[in-house]
């Protein structure tokens, strides 16, 4: 699974997948999804969790549930109080990206594409390569991000960020990625149901 997708949606979903079927084993590798879809090419992996479009024509690539997108800010941020944040806004401070092959940056870059007139571009400040890496350089004031409403639950209880909507909304789906003519284990098959019920199940939750 990508990064995002592997810290706050699958260890729920794991674990609720082990307690129906204890005896079946599950290795679970992280990366960036154009690393998760390198694997599923290579048949490193069975199936792919990912958080950005899949170019490859040949696999199979099935939506799970939608991914709201949202600018963060620390409380005391000056533009804390707005209801929603457009491109312009966004020119305005130093802002924190995830690196180079990241699914959360491939779509904000798609983002920005579309509603930048391509006269100016972001003050790019920083690149990490975490979504927990992201929150903390925001929190400590050294700039603004977006990233996944699925990942900032806990700071928004705790009061340590600052959730804003972004205007056009920015919205992205999870995915399921696998071969189209691989031979599948009835495990593999198992988890892929399990793991689609659930996405339906809990689309509307805290997550989105």
């Amino acid at each position: 699974a990508s990064t995002t997708i592997a810290e706050y949606m699958l260890p729920a979903l794991l674990g609720d997948f082990k307690a129906k079927y204890p005896d079946v084993n599950i290795h679970l590798k992280v990366s960036n999804t154009d690393g998760i879809v390198s694997m599923v090419e290579n048949n490193a992996i069975d199936l792919g969790v990912v958080e950005a479009p899949v170019a490859n024509k040949n696999l199979v690539v099935e939506i799970c549930r939608p991914d709201q997108l949202v600018a963060i800010v620390p409380p005391q941020h000056p533009e804390a109080e707005r209801e929603t944040l457009t491109y312009e806004d966004l020119m305005k401070y130093p802002f924190i990206c995830r690196e180079e092959g990241s699914g959360t940056r491939e779509v904000i870059s798609e983002y920005l594409s579309k509603v930048n007139d391509g006269n100016e571009v972001l003050n790019m400040s920083m690149e990490l390569g975490s979504p927990e890496a992201v929150k903390g350089a925001v929190e400590a004031g050294m700039g603004i991000s977006i990233v996944s409403r699925a990942t900032i639950q806990k700071e928004l209880k705790l009061q340590t960020l600052v959730a804003i909507n972004l205007s056009p909304m920015l919205e992205r789906p999870f995915s399921f990625v696998h071969q189209k003519q691989k031979f599948r284990a009835r495990a593999m098959e198992e988890l892929l149901q399990f793991a689609q019920k659930y996405c339906k199940e809990h689309k509307n939750d805290g997550l989105i």
